[in-house]
């Protein structure tokens, strides 16, 4: 069996997922988790393959810093997932290399106030959430080069807001995503976005439930992440 999607932060759900994923060994089913992070302590799970979200998050922010932005704002997800979690710490991490967010995520250099209070904004993964989180952060702060999205759904919807008022992209604000979905490369411009190997992960995980391939050392694997450069991303105006 693989178990895919990233977790909930919750103390209640990880004990529930651990006590179903138990029984489930105990009963001869081969467990593995994709996309997941480890359950510790939890002898059930065969393998765990685990996305490396902080560190796509970090090198997508690096490349927006490196054309020379510096009003980024952040769409995220849910603040319970982890995969929410892991990509704006990435993301977070970027900007506080860049001396632009103190030690603490709400303190820093810009803006005002406290960043994380500021220019992140999380909601549900799917377009309108995109839409209605960007509307916020242009209103919260209208001199923003550029907007970090979630996944590329939840960049379709900042594109929108963003061309909604008027705006173009990349040459008033850059957009980009995260997952490299399939029409990510259709979109007019095709967008900037992290790649995760899905499909091949998924394969992997088939094969390690099926017995098919040995653990990985320790029993968990980071797959890596790949920053995508397209046509959605730009040197602010001005640069």
């Amino acid at each position: 069996m693989v178990l895919t999607g990233g977790a909930v932060e919750d103390p209640a759900h990880r004990a529930a997922t651990s006590a179903k994923l138990t029984r489930l060994a105990d009963a001869g089913t081969r467990v593995v988790l994709c996309g997941r992070p480890p359950l510790p302590d939890n002898e059930a799970v065969v393998a765990t393959l685990a996305f490396d979200n902080r560190g796509g998050g970090r090198r997508l922010t690096e490349h927006l810093l490196a054309l020379g932005h510096r009003r980024i704002g952040y769409v995220a997800g849910p603040s319970e997932r982890t995969t929410t979690r892991h990509r704006l710490e990435g993301h977070l991490e970027a900007m506080r290399a860049a001396g632009l967010v103190g030690d603490g995520a709400g303190a820093g250099t810009y803006p005002p106030g406290g960043y994380a209070e500021r220019l992140v904004v999380h909601g549900p993964y799917d377009r309108r959430s995109g839409y209605d989180a960007t509307v916020e952060l242009l209103r919260r702060e209208p001199e923003v080069t550029a907007v970090v999205a979630a996944n590329d759904t939840v960049a379709l919807g900042a594109s929108a807001a963003i061309r909604d008022r008027g705006l173009r992209i990349p040459e008033d604000v850059s957009v980009a995503g995260f997952d490299d979905l399939p029409f990510s490369v259709d979109a007019v411009p095709a967008l900037t976005t992290v790649r995760l190997p899905l499909f091949e992960a998924g394969a992997r995980a088939g094969r390690l439930a099926m017995g098919k391939e040995a653990p990985p050392p320790g029993g968990i694997a980071t797959i890596p992440a790949e920053l995508m450069v397209r046509g959605s991303t730009a040197p602010p105006r001005g640069r």
